[in-house]
């Protein structure tokens, strides 16, 4: 299974376009808020299941969720109700409450990645407003025996 993990489009498409050319052959696409609608226009316009939360700058939507999927618990929030522009504590200790494998987050425009006790969290950045001296960004989930995380930069 292939995940496509894209956070922080904040409505400009022709990033999310670029982004979807490196992320065309995944199976899903994970959007970690900023703008909720974009999970609609990849949606239509690459005919591909998108799993979304709405982050700090939306109104309305879901703020968190969990799914499973390939048989990982995935814990996906935009971040910003934990703090996670100062650290990964209180999300990581989120994570753990849900008994996440992945937890997914944005809000910080700046890619993460770490394995803390069995557990991934991930931020693939910003696909369009990137910072910290980061490139625009977004990630690949790999779920096979292992979990694998490829950042790509658009």
């Amino acid at each position: 299974m292939k995940i496509g993990v894209i956070s922080d489009s904040h409505g400009m498409c022709k990033y999310i376009d670029l982004a979807m050319e490196h992320l065309k052959d995944v199976d899903l696409i994970i959007h970690a808020g900023d703008n909720y609608k974009d999970a609609k226009y990849i949606e239509k316009n690459y005919n591909i299941k998108v799993v979304a939360v709405s982050g700090n700058c939306d109104i309305g939507g879901i703020e968190e969720r969990i799914e499973l999927i390939d048989g990982k618990k995935i814990f996906i929030t935009h971040g910003h109700n934990y703090g996670v522009k100062m650290n990964i504590n209180v999300i990581f200790y989120a994570g753990k409450q849900n008994d996440a494998d992945i937890v997914i987050f944005g809000h910080s425009h700046i890619p993460f990645y770490a394995v803390e006790e069995g557990m991934v969290l991930l931020n693939p950045g910003s696909t369009s407003l990137p910072r910290g001296g980061s490139e625009k960004s977004c990630c690949i989930i790999t779920i096979e025996e292992n979990i694998k995380v490829d950042f790509i930069n658009i």
